[in-house]
């Protein structure tokens, strides 16, 4: 399936997801987030002319893209070294599309 930011600039080809996870932590509920998580390498993301800008949170262990131009938050992945080495993508830009995958509720919020 497709995955993309609003103008279209950050592109992401990925198998559709048999779930995908609601995170209620301080960016996630901000970013109002649906994860879907894959290997390193797994998901093609090609990223256009305007490029994309990270973020990274806490004590460096995961890096937020968003496209430069629009601002979507299209995916995250982990720093090098990480414990569980993933990319995680968006997929509350493509809702309609995973509109009958089931959400995992993950209570973030309290998991420090």
């Amino acid at each position: 399936m497709r995955v993309t930011c609003h103008c279209n600039n950050v592109t992401i080809t990925v198998d559709k997801p048999t779930q995908i996870t609601q995170c209620n932590c301080s960016i996630c509920s901000r970013y109002m987030s649906l994860w879907g998580y894959y290997a390193i390498g797994s998901p093609k993301i090609e990223i256009g002319d305007f490029g994309t800008h990270a973020y990274t949170r806490g004590a460096a262990e995961l890096r937020f893209m968003r496209c430069a131009n629009c601002g979507c938050v299209t995916h995250y992945q982990t720093n090098e070294g990480h414990a569980d080495p993933r990319i995680a993508i968006n997929f509350a830009l493509a809702r309609t599309q995973v509109a009958d995958v089931q959400i995992r509720y993950f209570d973030g919020a309290d998991s420090r």
